[in-house]
């Protein structure tokens, strides 16, 4: 017997495809409406050359616009929406007579009929017209200057922020519209509808190749690809299989919604050889279809080029820290300016000119190693780590790539809810719970975003079903699944001035290669006189010894009275009196860290403190009497010369929390 089941949803397909193919047939034949120039337009039957111009001065008569749209200028180029609907950027010598056939190429007698050309009649030697005028062909320069006239007119337009390419995005009101290409979609109360591609609220949103469009039939519990994604992707091997799956199947609605959303959280699968990695990228593959910009290998400028102004997810294979550096720190500087949406800026064809742009598309990663290196880009993606697949295990089933993404991209769409409220409350509540299990703001966003769209896409009935607490009131679940402490990402992000420090501390000196003592902070550690629990020690290193290598080295290495001593005589105030008055301690060491100097920029170069960043990063630090940077105490003498420094009473550094 046929299996019921699998023949109602193949129907359901069958139903949807014939909407779109009738849908498509119905856009090309309005696009397409274009009669003989000599044939009047419009219920006023308007004769060639003979409309009435709107206040653009194009024509205005019903049923008689131009297919072509002009929407301003910027610098020496003018903008059009052509008579296909894609976005033209052209320059005053584009607009001849080739140039304009081009623009209206899908409705050529249009311009026959705005400005036509007429030929001379045939008159026989009677003086008898024998052959009247006929249209041959267009006024270029006329229709050059009403379309010059129109730009002028509509004023100025900039494509880096009026330009919405394909993706989610969100008008004034907060409700949500997806751009598949050749249309754009709405679901208000379930109800999915389209508008024309072109202007809409002040952005364009030009026509372009077609992405998979939503599913417009009412999807049931036993139909709903979520759910069947989230037992596959169990089926992986995760070191945390009661959250990894949950995040990801989160990351696909996160995916999905894109431009529409104010944060884009990232996710990196993280694992060795032969754990599935790439299964799991093809299955990325199989639901977003043509949506989806894929690479095994490719530069930032690749991406952003590619992606020009859509907001479509991006998926990254084999990412790994041992390939070209700043090709890598170039795409992980793309993800964290997508994530919030930032402008970024990259140079012009010629010399001095920049141009901007901005993405709002969601990072999915995949690598060996993390190649992910600071605090604020781990802040930004979850980590969802791999091991090794078994062998022998049933291979998990193939994702229906003709109806899991538009299934999806329909749920997220109708999840969404009247202005994005419906949103914008599971996005409170998660975040609200992971708060409470120690996450800051950074980190609520970025969790709490793939939470609730993951909530969304499973629904309340689903969550239970399949034992995910994502129903209302269970959110407070992920306060403990999702302790901050207990994140390696999250723990490992150290605040920026403690690892500027850390860097300082730990980087070899090179002027001390053949030392057993090559790093500053193993210098100033065989200073210590007691252990780890109090007890004295014999000290393996003399002071005089410790503070001419760190001189060596550029920086000065001082005890808390030392630092003191001149003020004690300049202000005749007691050691304890000048201890108190600047916030030291009696006893420690103070290492002082030039502001501005070669031998620091050389032991940082490289890092994200070189060329004099140190010095606002050590300042960072949120904890008091760590950092002091009083100029009454802070110009030591290091190699001869008195240099402003920042202090650091170690002491207290290695006491301060880690966060």
């Amino acid at each position: 017997m046929p299996d019921t089941k699998k023949t109602a949803a193949g129907n359901r397909a069958n139903v949807v495809s014939m909407d779109k193919a009738a849908r498509e047939i119905e856009r090309q034949r309005k696009m397409r409406r274009d009669p003989p120039p000599m044939e009047p337009r419009g219920p006023n039957k308007v004769h060639a050359g003979q409309w009435t111009p709107d206040l653009y001065g194009m024509p205005s008569d019903p049923e008689c616009e131009s297919p072509v749209t002009p929407i301003g200028f910027e610098g020496s180029y003018k903008y059009v929406i052509d008579s296909m609907g894609q976005f033209r950027a052209m320059k005053a010598a584009d607009f001849n007579q080739v140039g304009i056939q081009d623009i209206y190429s899908d409705a050529p007698n249009y311009p026959k009929w705005m400005c036509p050309r007429w030929s001379k009649p045939v008159v026989d030697k009677k003086g008898i017209v024998t052959k009247p005028s006929e249209i041959v062909s267009f006024e270029a320069d006329d229709i050059k200057e009403i379309l010059f006239q129109a730009c002028a007119r509509q004023g100025f337009f900039s494509p880096n922020d009026k330009m919405r390419g394909r993706g989610a995005w969100t008008l004034r009101s907060g409700a949500l519209v997806y751009h598949a290409g050749n249309a754009i979609w709405r679901c208000h109360k379930g109800k999915f509808s389209t508008l024309p591609t072109g202007m809409h609220e002040q952005h364009l949103y030009p026509r372009l190749s077609a992405l998979p469009e939503p599913w417009t039939e009412p999807i049931g519990i036993e139909d709903n690809p979520a759910g069947k994604l989230l037992q596959t992707f169990r089926k992986w091997h995760w070191t945390r299989p009661a959250v990894d799956p949950v995040l990801l199947l989160g990351w696909i609605g996160v995916a999905f919604l894109g431009g529409a959303l104010d944060w884009r959280s990232a996710c990196l699968l993280l694992g060795d050889r032969a754990t599935g990695k790439s299964t799991l990228q093809q299955a990325m593959r199989d639901i977003f279809g043509e949506a989806l910009f894929r690479s095994a290998d490719t530069t930032a400028a690749g991406i952003y080029q590619a992606m020009a102004h859509d907001a479509r997810p991006v998926a990254l294979d084999e990412l790994e820290p041992d390939a070209d550096a700043r090709k890598l720190d170039n795409v992980v500087h793309l993800m964290r300016t997508s994530s919030s949406g930032d402008i970024g800026r990259r140079g012009g064809p010629t010399k001095g000119e920049a141009s901007e742009f901005q993405m709002r598309s969601a990072f999915l990663f995949s690598a060996i190693n993390n190649p992910l290196r600071s605090a604020q880009d781990m802040s930004r993606v979850a980590v969802l780590r791999l091991l090794p697949l078994d062998l022998n295990q049933e291979r998990p089933p193939a994702v229906n790539a003709d109806t899991a993404g538009p299934m999806i991209l329909s749920l997220m769409m109708q999840g969404w809810g009247e202005n994005g409220q419906n949103f914008k409350n599971e996005l409170q509540r998660f975040r609200a719970a992971l708060a409470q299990g120690g996450h800051a703001n950074r980190g609520q966003d970025t969790y709490g975003t793939l939470l609730a769209c993951a909530a969304i896409l499973l629904g309340p009935e689903l969550s239970a079903d399949l034992d995910v607490p994502l129903g209302p009131d269970e959110e407070r679940a992920w306060a403990e699944l999702l302790q901050a402490d207990e994140l390696p990402e999250v723990e490992n992000a150290k605040p920026n001035w403690r690892q500027c420090v850390d860097r300082i501390l730990t980087t070899p000196v090179a002027a001390w290669r053949n030392s057993s003592r090559n790093t500053i902070g193993r210098t100033i550690h065989e200073l210590r006189t007691t252990d780890e629990e109090g007890a004295a020690v014999d000290c393996p290193l003399d002071a005089a010894t410790a503070k001419r290598d760190l001189e060596v080295a550029g920086f000065g290495l001082f005890n808390t009275r030392e630092i003191v001593k001149g003020i004690c005589r300049k202000h005749r105030v007691t050691l304890s009196e000048a201890l108190m008055r600047y916030g030291l301690p009696d006893a420690g060491w103070v290492l002082a860290v030039p502001n501005t100097s070669p031998k620091v920029a050389d032991l940082l170069e490289g890092t994200d403190w070189a060329r004099g960043a140190w010095q606002d990063a050590l300042r960072q630090c949120p904890v008091p009497g760590v950092m002091i940077t009083n100029p009454e105490i802070n110009r030591p003498t290091i190699d001869g010369t008195q240099q402003r420094c920042t202090l650091i009473v170690l002491d207290r550094y290695h006491q301060a929390p880690e966060k």
